[in-house]
């Protein structure tokens, strides 16, 4: 009995420890972070979804990529919609255009777009020494030009290696044109392999026309990125910084901005004790009040038309018009009158007639050199004279136009070729849909690609290397260049993505017949 009472104890005592593990082991269930059975109820304020948890299955990338290319077409219609405005509010009012010419000459122009600009960086600003404009055009080639280039072969790297195993998923591609794209993305040799895949032909398929498409779009964009640089450097530039000159009749030079509008002419100054005829500049204001004052003692003036000929300096100038004189009448009556020319605090009186001086006025708002009119459009209305007024230095609009020039000064500027920094706008622009559509067409089609498959460097180089030995055998890793690319031709070999599969293997073109000349042009890439 007490034996029998012992073991139910001993018993007794286990049931228990039992049930307390048990127990333990459901405490330690419910906090611990292994997954039940049954979902766990978490409180509801931890249930809340952030922001972005909610709107993180949106195709963020792809609809920001979308968008960017109507951003980017948008801004090229902008930058051609305004080049008409900027070079009218920074052009047209230069006295010399960025390309060296007079703003009066034939052929000169002030439009931005006009093909004389073609390589003139008339998008130019600054006023800087030679070194200073070298450094400039020297850090925009290697920043923009060279960095510029490292941007885009990287993205061509990355878009066209996605692409490619794509390719292998539908097409055989050749050990070339692996190498070519994986190794050798952004050069010469590559541009000569994509230029022979693209002459290759096949069955007249919608897939065989959009493997072609690729291959052309692939070109372009490799050869854009080569070219990158030197379209960097061919779109800016500097120049130097011009002045306009007259050559007076004494042979020198003088500056355009002492070439004054002619206001008035007094034939018969004589009479007041000055020179006939005298000259009276828009600038000169204490004969223009003596004038206004004259004019104003008479009660009638007769304005006249003119027309000035001759070469147009110095004493073979004639003028042409009909009189134009006061005339003292009073009730319709004409009689003599006593007139005063107040000028420099002298007052001269005119005998006593019944006209006033010939004084011939020019219309200088409409016709002036700063009304906005070339000269060229009004040769005979125009008249302008140096910085003395006499009448051996006086020169109508023909002179001005047949010794006028731009001359080159001491300072710089550097900018922008309007019409290339254009072209390159379209081309970038171009670049992107090739690139957003290649990334596209491999995200949407591609096994490999939605299955995670990146490829890289390394991994492309593993998936090479296991091609060649599987087409070759283990003596591939014994043969040097040459031979390897013997025997790559000769295997009539390619690499493929098998369906179902997710790994890149070699297979057999079927191809034992030797080629000729005209189908090893359209073939394709060999080895």
């Amino acid at each position: 009995m007490k034996s029998t009472t012992q073991f139910s104890a001993v018993r007794q005592d286990a049931d228990d420890d039992a049930r307390r593990s048990a127990e333990l082991l459901a405490m330690a269930d419910n906090h611990s972070d292994a997954k039940s059975e049954s979902p766990h109820e978490w409180p509801e304020k931890d249930r809340r979804t952030t922001f972005w948890e909610k709107w993180s299955p949106f195709p963020w990338r792809v609809t920001v990529i979308l968008l960017a290319l109507p951003l980017a077409l948008a801004c090229i219609v902008g930058l051609a919609a305004a080049a008409e405005t900027v070079s009218q509010g920074y052009i047209m009012g230069r006295d010399c255009y960025p390309n060296g010419l007079w703003k009066e000459a034939t052929g000169a122009t002030w439009r931005i777009m006009d093909s004389s600009y073609f390589f003139t960086p008339n998008l130019s600003f600054g006023a800087l020494t030679f070194t200073q404009v070298k450094v400039i055009d020297v850090a925009w080639d290697l920043i923009i030009g060279r960095g510029g280039q490292l941007l885009l072969a990287w993205v061509n790297y990355r878009v066209f290696n996605e692409w490619l195993v794509y390719h292998m998923e539908m097409h055989h591609t050749s050990y070339k044109l692996y190498a070519a794209v994986a190794f050798e993305t952004t050069t010469m040799a590559t541009l000569g392999v994509l230029g022979k895949e693209f002459l290759a032909y096949g069955a007249g398929t919608w897939k065989r026309f959009f493997r072609w498409l690729a291959i052309l779009s692939m070109l372009l964009s490799t050869l854009y990125v080569i070219a990158f640089p030197t379209l960097m450097a061919a779109m800016t530039g500097y120049i130097t910084t011009y002045k306009p000159y007259i050559e007076d009749i004494d042979g020198n030079l003088m500056e355009w901005s002492k070439a004054k509008d002619v206001a008035y002419i007094i034939q018969d100054a004589d009479r007041v004790g000055l020179k006939a005829p005298l000259i009276v500049t828009a600038d000169d204001q204490p004969l223009i009040d003596a004038i206004h004052h004259y004019k104003g003692q008479f009660s009638s003036w007769n304005e006249s038309y003119f027309q000035i000929f001759g070469d147009g300096v110095g004493k073979t100038i004639s003028v042409e018009h009909s009189s134009a004189h006061g005339f003292g009448i009073t009730n319709g009556t004409l009689h003599n009158i006593t007139a005063d020319f107040i000028f420099d605090g002298e007052k001269t009186s005119t005998p006593s007639t019944s006209y006033s001086l010939d004084i011939f006025s020019f219309n200088t708002t409409f016709f002036g050199l700063n009304s906005g009119k070339k000269v060229s459009d009004f040769l005979e209305l125009q008249y302008a004279f140096e910085k003395r007024p006499d009448a051996n230095h006086s020169y109508m609009g023909q002179y001005l136009l047949d010794h006028g020039s731009c001359k080159p000064s001491d300072t710089y500027q550097w900018g922008f070729s309007y019409i290339f920094l254009f072209m390159v706008s379209i081309f970038n622009f171009v670049w992107v849909c090739i690139m957003v559509g290649m990334w596209l067409d491999t995200r949407r089609g591609s096994m490999m690609y939605r299955s995670g498959r990146r490829p890289g460097l390394l991994r492309s180089i593993m998936d090479y290397s296991a091609a060649i030995r599987e087409e070759l055998g283990n003596e591939a890793n014994h043969l040097e260049e040459d031979e390897l690319r013997k025997r790559l031709t000769e295997s009539r070999g390619a690499l493929v993505v098998e369906k179902r599969e997710l790994r890149v293997t070699r297979t057999s073109t079927g191809e034992v017949t030797k080629r000729g000349w005209k189908r090893g042009l359209t073939s394709g890439s060999t080895f």
